[in-house]
């Protein structure tokens, strides 16, 4: 090396020595030196060592290399050791290693159904392209809170918003199903009738707004009169072996509609199910030959799709304008238009007159919190466990201590084995669920698919979750593992296992959970039993409902009624508007004492409907054949109206007058007792039963016949009933329900809630027992030679018993301690939701602790028990 060479600046050979091996950098110091004296040689100070730095990284490129490889293989060669080591352990301690695999199975594999559930709740209506712009528009009809929150509007409402606004209202679309159960649709060359309870009439614009997607046929199928689509499950079902395309179908008996294209079947994630789209043109052959122009009846529900800007406010800005314009003057002030988003429907909506009945957003919010809480236990069984462990692990982190490891290596290591059980139990947990998924969808009503695990997202979010978990309930076991003293270990000096106190929390911590979960599900179970159970106000048992709407027996009640009543197995027969005890419709009424008209909530009926009902009158008389003008001048109404209205008693009510259209009506001539006309979700109102024995009523108003069977043969009842319709009309398909059935219908959320979060408190109950059946085996291996020393002092099995039990029961005490505050206003806040709900007792807390504890007892007493009776000869020998 030439002397006369200057010597580069020290941070540069900083840079070098962080390049390669200083062993290296001594071999290419000569050459350093040179080529630094050559670049300082020919140019500025800074520009030289600027030029040489990247030349001389360029030189010493393959022995970086050689050093990153180095390290490469070192870790490598680390990683091997860390899972050697992690399989040693396992197979060394198996009865632990499986309890904390197969806890976090379960929670894994509850979490991942539960998530599989929330995803598909979440993603309704987010397959259309423009579903961040599309709303549905609302009406809010009411006076002093009585009226309805409508999911549909009238006719002429959604054509006469995109005339008005049209710089903010790209496109619009209503449906129309003549707010009717069940239509009849025939194949007349195959002799094929069915009753059909998912036929919509749209707009041509349907494809404008939505992306369901067109098997056969073009966008414009719905564009001319008498056209429809059906859904492929549809065309197989009536052109079984042909073609449907072109094909014609029949509607009601009287409307041949062309086939202009085939759906594919609607997305099981859409927020209303179709069979059949009918093109809106083809109304007008049941409407005189145009569209109802009533700003007043609101049958449609109307879907808007907003320009690019998707500017809410300024639209809603403009709606009291827009309704104080077209509205009848006698509703306008009490009309409100609103816009519901379309991606909310499902989660968001509980309106008067949804297409089909939505979801809840609180249920996702519970089977959220399930996972959750099943999750967190399996977690806390891993750290009481591997903590526990701890001290059984002493003399191994002396021995690597005292060969210089690193207390950061140990935690490593531990991490490591740590993240390799939590991606063991991943993986057995996604093997479990796709074993699982098809009860799972028959527990929840789903069609959730097997595509879901290979889905982009699962996979990575099973990747992001498993390192997480791994990582959260393997750090603190690794700092306490490593935090063992080598020499204090060596020299088989006492170690105190750390953290005791920790798994106390833990494990209060658990069961907690356990009897929130189990206190909760006790009262769910109470809650549904009770709207189930709880007196309607009417008998609903033995009540069928025959879907009349839009039938030729307008004309033909009387007849079926008399030949319907011939049987010995029928009681009772009426003719009603909705479900009674489901839904009702809205009509606007003046009473005595009112200044204006308001929307009182109505239900029209035919003669004997309190009859069929067993609904009691309280004041007046019932609706009677011998009082003719009853149709038009007589009304019934319940306690609550007379209550709203501020009349002294239901008798005070009778002979008061109403008024319809500004001119004098009737009166009120009966009071029937309060009943709830909707679900149990909601408080009983005022309610207006009107009678209607227009034979028109059948084509719009009146949908169903109800008849009271005797419940002794309800066959021979059902029989009659289809013999007696199929003598006055043969043409029309028979069907029926059961209301009770139907009624059962309104409290599915609750049904699915109460079952799913009792299956996952059991699994819950399970896992954190699987950890104290860990705990309490590895407490009582830690004692055998106390035992053993006390049973040669004369203790007993039952003193043995209650001295290894007390412990793992009081921290169950000190749990259900914790959990019934808890309990009590996270259910106290559910119960709220319900009109009518159950009081809060003592008992599911009580039960809940009860049945935790001796789950408890039973899982540490067997282990107890099987301690008391090991030979302390065997114990003791060493000593």
């Amino acid at each position: 090396m030439s002397e006369q060479h200057p010597t580069p600046p020290r941070w540069m050979e900083r840079i070098f020595e962080w390049y390669c091996h200083r062993d290296q950098l001594e071999i290419l110091k000569g050459d350093l030196y040179e080529l630094y004296h050559e670049y300082r040689s020919q140019g500025s100070k800074m520009s030289a060592n600027i030029r040489f730095l990247f030349n001389i990284l360029d030189l010493c490129r393959p022995f970086a290399l050689r050093k990153r490889n180095v390290k490469t293989l070192n870790h490598a060669a680390m990683l091997k050791n860390y899972f050697k080591i992690t399989l040693r352990n396992f197979n060394r301690q198996k009865t632990y290693s499986l309890l904390n695999v197969s806890g976090l199975s379960i929670g894994i594999t509850c979490a991942i159904l539960i998530f599989l559930y929330i995803q598909d709740e979440l993603s309704y209506d987010r397959f259309h392209s423009k579903s961040d712009r599309i709303y549905r528009v609302l009406e809010r009809f009411e006076s002093e809170g009585v009226g309805e929150h409508s999911a549909s509007l009238p006719f002429p409402t959604g054509p006469t918003l995109k005339n008005d606004f049209p710089s903010q209202i790209d496109h619009v679309v209503r449906f129309f199903n003549f707010q009717s159960p069940t239509v009849a649709v025939a194949n007349r060359a195959a002799d094929k009738t069915f009753n059909e309870s998912r036929f919509f009439f749209a707009d041509s614009t349907f494809f404008s707004v939505f992306d369901f997607p067109l098997a056969f046929g073009d966008r414009t199928a719905l564009d001319g009169p008498n056209s429809i689509l059906l859904t492929r499950s549809m065309a197989k079902k009536y052109f079984p072996n042909e073609d449907p395309m072109g094909k014609m179908i029949e509607f009601q008996g009287e409307q041949n509609l062309l086939i202009t294209g085939i759906l594919e079947d609607a997305p099981a994630n859409a927020h209303f199910q179709f069979d059949f789209i009918a093109s809106f043109s083809s109304l007008k052959q049941w409407f005189g030959g145009g569209h109802p122009d009533s700003w007043y009846w609101n049958p449609c529900w109307t879907y808007i799709t907003l320009n690019e800007t998707n500017d809410t406010k300024t639209l809603l800005g403009l709606l009291p304008d827009f309704v104080q314009k077209y509205f009848p003057e006698f509703i306008r002030d009490d009309v409100t238009l609103e816009l519901q988003p379309l991606e909310d429907i499902h989660l968001y909506s509980k309106l008067d007159y949804e297409i089909q009945a939505n979801s809840e957003m609180n249920i996702i919010y519970i089977f959220g919190c399930v996972a959750i809480f099943v999750l967190v236990i399996a977690a806390i069984n891993f750290i009481n466990l591997s903590t526990a462990r701890a001290s059984k692990r002493a003399k191994e982190v002396g021995v690597r201590k005292s060969l210089g490891s690193a207390r950061r290596l140990l935690i490593y290591q531990f991490v490591f084995e740590s993240i390799f059980l939590t991606y063991l139990a991943l993986i057995v947990g996604i093997l479990l669920s796709a074993l699982l998924l098809p009860s799972f969808n028959s527990l929840v009503e789903k069609s959730i698919t097997y595509a879901v695990f290979g889905d982009y997202y699962f996979i990575i979010g099973s990747v992001i979750v498993g390192a997480t978990i791994g990582l959260l309930s393997g750090f603190y076991p690794a700092f306490v593992l490593s935090s063992f003293k080598a020499i204090s270990v060596l020299k088989n000096t006492h170690i105190k296992t750390k953290g005791l106190h920790f798994r106390k929390v833990l494990v209060i911590t658990q069961f907690a959970i356990s009897i929130f979960l189990i206190a909760g599900t006790l009262t769910g179970l109470k809650q549904l039993n009770f709207l189930q159970s709880k007196d309607a106000g009417f008998d609903q048992e033995n009540v069928l409902l025959i879907p009349v709407i839009r039938s030729p027996i307008g004309e033909h009640y009387e007849h079926f009624s008399n030949v319907a009543l011939q049987s010995p197995n029928v009681a009772s027969l009426t003719a009603v508007e909705e479900i009674i005890g489901s839904k009702h419709q809205v009509e606007n009424y003046r009473f005595e004492g009112m200044e204006r008209s308001k929307p009182f909530p109505r239900f029209y009926v035919r003669h004997d409907f309190l009859k069929t009902m067993n609904i009691e009158l309280v004041a007046g008389r019932d609706y009677s054949r011998e009082f003719e003008n009853d149709f038009t001048h007589s009304l019934v109404v319940n306690e609550s109206l007379v209550r709203a209205m501020g009349w002294e008693s239901p008798q005070v009510a009778i002979t008061k007058r109403y008024y319809r259209n500004g001119e004098l009506a009737g009166k009120i001539v009966g009071v029937v007792k309060d009943y709830h006309f909707v679900s149990k979700h909601h408080p009983i109102g005022p309610l207006v039963i009107d009678l209607n024995t227009n034979p028109r009523a059948f084509n719009l108003f009146i949908k169903y016949v109800a008849v009271r069977v005797h419940g002794q043969n309800l066959q021979a009842a059902v029989g009659s009933l289809k013999d007696a319709w199929e003598r006055v009309m043969p043409d029309r398909p028979f069907d029926y329900f059961f209301l009770d059935d139907r009624l059962n219908d309104n409290y599915k959320m609750e049904q699915k809630l109460t079952k799913v979060t009792f299956i996952f408190s059991g699994f819950a109950i399970f896992v954190a027992c699987l950890g104290l059946f860990g705990l309490a085996t590895f407490s009582i291996e830690r004692r055998k030679k106390e035992i053993g020393v006390r049973k040669v002092l004369g203790i007993n099995t039952g003193q043995i018993v209650y001295l290894l039990s007390r412990e793992f029961v009081l921290l169950i005490v000190l749990a259900f301690v914790v959990a019934i505050p808890i309990s009590y206003f996270s259910l106290r806040w559910w119960l709220e939701r319900f009109a009518t709900r159950i009081d809060l007792l003592a008992w599911p807390f009580i039960t809940a602790g009860i049945m935790t504890i001796l789950v408890a007892a039973l899982t540490i007493g067997h282990q107890a028990l099987k301690a008391s009776t090991i030979n302390p000869a065997k114990t003791l020998k060493y000593e």
